[in-house]
């Protein structure tokens, strides 16, 4: 389901030190990628001014052409933790279900710098993503999970405060482990967009790595590019709306 604006408004009784008179919202991307002297694959910032964030959990993959593949590029660190932070991709299960181990699978480590990328590929057959780490063709221990063509993205941060250590952040807030009321992980969609990112990416996955209670939600501590993806609301919402219609059809039929 679509998160709004508002819901960092929200946010703020929960989490804001108590400040009721606060008010924050998601950065525009322009704001996201110009931060810490901003992105060298950044061309047109200007094509970026007001782009806001989709409200969305999951993407899709849209190249269903073999080999399917999705490439990420790491776009922005601009963190304390930019050495430690790890981000990856996770299966969509569920709204709130977590992913199990062997549904992650890891992009990008601490060792990561703008312009990494990393070319993502799915096998439709058996619903897994490989990312060839190391580049020897070989689908290797840890370079492989049971990853569909629905999926939403995770950060591994090496924060620690109120006694949670090394969070592990999802774009579905459901699954963060300081806050359900707010996103750490923001998808913004800018398919409809050229000429503004080397390599003309779907969306911009953006992250805070800073757990809630001494955030500056900047959200520009991991931010990547990904091609071939569009976002998704979850799918059980899909799901419902077109059982909602077919009874709809069922009752006028009848």
């Amino acid at each position: 389901m679509k998160r709004s604006i508002t819901m960092f408004t929200l946010f703020l009784s929960f989490v804001l030190s108590g400040n009721a008179s606060a008010c924050l919202t998601p950065p525009t991307l322009d704001n996201v990628l110009s931060d810490g002297g901003g992105s060298v694959l950044v061309t047109n910032m200007n094509l970026l001014t007001d782009v806001v964030e989709s409200g969305q959990n999951y993407v899709a993959l849209t190249d269903l052409t073999t080999p399917q593949t999705a490439v990420a590029t790491l776009l922005l660190e601009a963190a304390g933790y930019a050495n430690q932070n790890q981000l990856g991709i996770y299966n969509y299960n569920g709204d709130g279900v977590a992913p199990s181990s062997s549904e992650m699978l890891l992009l990008f480590n601490g060792s990561a710098t703008a312009p990494s990328s990393a070319t993502i590929q799915f096998d439709l057959n058996t619903g897994t993503a490989w990312y060839d780490h190391n580049s020897n063709g070989i689908q290797d221990v840890d370079e492989t999970a049971s990853v569909g063509t629905t999926f939403g993205f995770y950060l591994i941060s090496p924060d620690s405060a109120l006694g949670i250590s090394n969070p592990t952040f999802y774009t579905d807030s459901l699954l963060n482990p300081d806050t359900t009321a707010a996103p750490h992980g923001l998808i913004y969609d800018i398919r409809s967009i050229t000429g503004a990112i080397v390599g003309d990416p779907d969306v911009v996955v953006a992250f805070e790595d800073l757990l809630a209670c001494h955030s500056d939600w900047d959200f520009t501590d991991m931010v990547v590019g990904v091609t071939d993806v569009t976002p998704v609301p979850e799918p059980t919402t899909i799901a419902l709306l077109g059982f909602g219609s077919l009874t709809f059809l069922r009752k006028r039929r009848s």
